[in-house]
């Protein structure tokens, strides 16, 4: 497990060292995702999908060799956590000033979604007079986390289902020694893949993130093998957010979009806390560690800097905070620096739970205390 390794205690390696001997398994992975999804309790549903997404991440890693930097899984780890916050309801405890600032834009957004059709006037009336009245403002924000964790929930397992189910194919594809057949394994997994855009079901830009995680794994030079690294991570969200557009566009209502996206969309990856609305922060003088400080890698230079490039400030991360996370080009905006600045970060590897939470999610309990 290379560098990953390092942020996880003796128990973690024990317990994943004794699972590695089922990843070139693909009916073991596919009945690992299954479980991970078939809960009908969608807390325990989101924690189990965060540790499969840990698995993969160590599992792909190990494939692409020791010191490859963060892979989609990785990334996963964080954007699945968090998920868990709004799924278990965690975003209920707003803080004073917001739950102020908060009632009046429900009211008014919820008026102009019921002039639209959005909303029945079952939940329209009572949230139009949230808006005015401190006695039911709790109510209405109750509601409105309720339904932005139905949609991220739908969301979290949609991402393991779509995505791990192909990374399980290619870790499987590729267990086996290294041979004269290797390329031609690749190839036939590769051919499994269905064509076209993600918004359409094809997933032609997982095609092209899984051969870039393939050539990063027999790519010897750091820098390069860095680049390639860091275009399959964003070939692999990017299909991921067109995947998740119907899930993001229905989770908050349109006239509050500008605001939830500047006061209550937060997250961590691994003990760093960021938000979405502030530029992505750096560490030292430089932006980018140093195998990524210049990028060589043409397609790389085109899928953040071309003509249809998702990066407004190119090697800069000035300009990367979000006005409107429901937005693609603001969330891969912030997202392409974000990968950028931390690709080559170990801490990223840190386990999302401890051993004995670890335990309790796999026996189907939710563990006491924070998560």
């Amino acid at each position: 497990m290379g560098r990953a390794a390092a942020g996880l205690t003796e128990a973690d390696r024990a317990w994943f060292a004794g699972r590695a001997q089922h990843w070139g398994d693909e009916r073991w992975w596919q009945a690992q995702i299954d479980a991970a999804v078939a809960d009908s309790d969608p807390v325990i549903c989101n924690l189990r999908i965060t540790l499969a997404h840990q698995e993969l991440s160590l599992a792909l890693e190990r494939l692409t060799g020791p010191g490859s930097g963060a892979n989609f899984h990785t990334w996963a780890v964080w954007g699945s956590k968090t998920a868990g916050r709004t799924i278990r309801r965690e975003d209920l405890s707003l803080s004073p000033q917001a739950g102020a600032l908060l009632g009046p834009l429900i009211g008014a957004g919820a008026a102009l979604a019921m002039i639209r059709g959005k909303l029945g006037p079952r939940v329209g009336l009572p949230t139009v007079a949230a808006g005015t009245t401190a006695g039911l403002l709790g109510a209405t924000v109750e509601r409105l986390v309720c339904r932005a964790a139905a949609q991220i929930f739908g969301g979290n397992a949609t991402v393991l289902e779509d995505i791990g189910r192909q990374t399980a194919r290619f870790l499987c594809a590729l267990s086996s020694p290294h041979g004269d057949r290797e390329t031609d394994r690749l190839e036939e997994f590769l051919s499994g893949l269905r064509p076209g855009p993600a918004d359409s079901g094809g997933q032609e830009l997982l095609r092209g993130a899984y051969r870039h995680y393939y050539a990063a794994s027999r790519e010897a030079d750091r820098d390069r093998r860095d680049e390639l690294m860091l275009y399959a991570n964003l070939l692999a969200i990017l299909h991921e957010h067109q995947r998740l557009e119907p899930y993001i566009d229905a989770s908050v209502p349109r006239p509050v979009r500008g605001f939830v996206t500047r006061r209550l969309l937060g997250f961590t990856v691994g003990a760093e806390a960021m938000k979405v609305s502030a530029d992505v922060p750096t560490r030292g003088p430089a932006p980018f560690p140093d195998t990524l400080a210049t990028l060589e890698l043409p397609e790389l230079e085109r899928l953040l800097d071309g003509p249809r490039g998702w990066d407004r400030t190119p090697d800069s991360t000035v300009g990367s905070a979000a006005r409107d996370w429901t937005r693609l080009s603001e969330r891969m905006n912030f997202i392409v620096d974000l990968f950028r600045t931390r690709q080559t970060d170990p801490n990223l590897f840190a386990p999302p739970f401890s051993a004995a939470q670890r335990e309790q999610i796999r026996s189907g309990r939710v563990p006491h205390g924070p998560l």
